[in-house]
């Protein structure tokens, strides 16, 4: 029987995942590191897919000029403080799944996956109501120009109506997870990427009679993409070929003590992303002094920073469901050789990302610019970055173990106060010191190697194996 086109895809979606998954199921015993291997190569395809929506973006919308740049990047560092609120559910969520999977309470894991979703939807509906009117006072803040805060506003208001669609993504990323399948997310991903890259130079410059959206474009192709992502997802879940189902047997349960717990677990995490991204806000007014390609430098230095920022995160996505299954399952040694099976790949790899920024810096920012200020600015602050990367990817990884664990205040307790001191820091190093708008770029890293060195001697020290979820 010939397959119509429509459903050619979900063949190949049906054998890949039977294939992938079937070796994914159980994690608690075998080898460790191909087992890390196997949740990790997903997870970090998926990520890296997620940082290419970013990619694109910053792709295409620089061929709008500096401001255009400029403007989506102040706009990021706003949504980055929004996104972090999601971890409010998906850090708990993943968590408590992770955990009930390990004990082997495979219809309570379903049950709190289940009500995790619906959390997550109310949450995302509160977050971006009072977000959209403070998006003026925002930008103010970070003194923008008038141009950019335009700019930055186009492209900010498309993504706080689609929240609900981004939140629910990330919600259900952490329950794939969670359960052990890294496959289904990334397949999903890079279907839904597929349709992005298509969508978003036809909104963005007006092609194939669309009207011409400019960075509004942009932002509008990866919402609709993001609501292609839910629904294959949700097909996925309600289906007998999941290892998780929404269909949760019938019973909710959803209780203000569920909710709540889900929040204490979550709230350290994201209070550390919120301030993370109000601190690179004020950072971005400290850069903004320098000039419009400075800013626009930052974005291009998060494009690239990419490379280590998403492969620690998914191999912090495995040591989280390492760690979770395992102390589950009541072998708390095992769930701390994987966290440092996981880390020590990821110190590797960037490792190599530091040697590529520093004798490769030019030719990196060269791509997204032909301004030979952005391409200077831009260049700087890589081969500044380089000597932080190795120390980011083991923090990434880490703080994924000790949130598996359902230990989330010992990441905070490390991560809020440094991250706080950036700005002071970047202060004194570019007004005091001298040191210019390179003073920023060395506030970033310095920061980032002191919390890669500790999260490790903190996680040394093993008392996030006792935490109780």
């Amino acid at each position: 029987m010939t397959l119509a086109p429509g459903r050619i895809w979900q063949a190949a979606l049906r054998h890949v995942l039977c294939r992938v998954m079937l070796k994914n199921h159980d994690l608690t015993r075998g080898p460790i590191l191909p087992a890390v291997l196997r949740l990790a190569g997903p997870a970090v395809l998926m990520m890296m897919l997620q940082g290419m929506y970013n990619f694109m973006d910053t792709f295409f919308v620089g061929a709008l000029g500096a401001n255009a740049l400029a403007g989506i990047s102040t706009g990021g560092f706003i949504l980055w403080m929004t996104f972090a609120l999601s971890n409010l559910i998906g850090v708990g969520l993943g968590a408590k799944v992770s955990r009930r999977i390990g004990e082997g309470d495979q219809e309570e894991a379903e049950c709190t996956a289940l009500r995790g979703l619906v959390y997550c939807t109310a949450l995302s509906v509160l977050v971006a109501v009072p977000l959209y009117f403070l998006q003026g006072p925002l930008f103010t803040f970070m003194q923008t120009t008038p141009t950019v805060t335009r700019i930055g506003i186009d492209y900010m208001t498309p993504l706080l109506f689609g929240l609900p669609t981004i939140f629910l993504s990330f919600a259900m990323t952490a329950v794939f997870n969670a359960a052990g399948d890294t496959a289904t997310p990334f397949i999903l991903m890079l279907l839904s990427l597929a349709f992005n890259a298509v969508l978003a130079p036809i909104l963005i410059f007006g092609m194939a009679g669309a009207p011409m959206m400019g960075v509004a474009g942009a932002a509008w192709a990866t919402v609709i993409a993001r609501a292609f992502w839910i629904v294959l997802a949700l097909r996925h879940l309600l289906s007998k070929r999941s290892v998780i189902s929404l269909r949760a047997h019938g019973r909710l349960g959803a209780t203000w003590a569920d909710m709540i717990e889900l929040f204490r677990i979550g709230a350290p995490k994201a209070s550390t992303g919120v301030l993370f991204a109000a601190v690179y806000m004020a950072l971005t007014r400290v850069t903004s002094h320098y000039g419009t390609p400075n800013v626009a430098a930052l974005r291009l230095g998060h494009i690239y920073e990419g490379l280590s920022f998403f492969t620690a995160i998914g191999f912090s996505i495995a040591a989280s469901t390492m760690v979770g299954q395992n102390l589950g399952a009541g072998k708390p040694e095992r769930a701390a050789r994987a966290a440092w099976v996981a880390s020590g790949i990821v110190f590797a790899f960037t490792t190599l990302v530091a040697l590529l920024f520093r004798f490769g810096a030019a030719a990196l920012t060269g791509v997204f610019s032909t301004d030979r200020a952005v391409i200077e600015a831009g260049a700087s602050y890589l081969i500044i970055l380089a000597w932080s990367q190795p120390f980011m990817g083991i923090e990434l990884t880490l703080e994924g173990a000790f949130n598996g664990a359902g230990d989330t205040v010992r990441p905070m307790a490390i991560q809020l106060p440094l991250t706080v001191l950036r700005y002071p820091f970047a202060l004194l190093l570019c007004f005091t010191l001298g040191f210019g708008v390179n003073g920023v770029w060395w506030a970033i890293t310095g920061s980032s190697i002191i919390k890669g060195a500790l999260m490790a001697l903190w996680f040394w020290r093993g008392r996030w194996a006792r935490t109780k979820v």
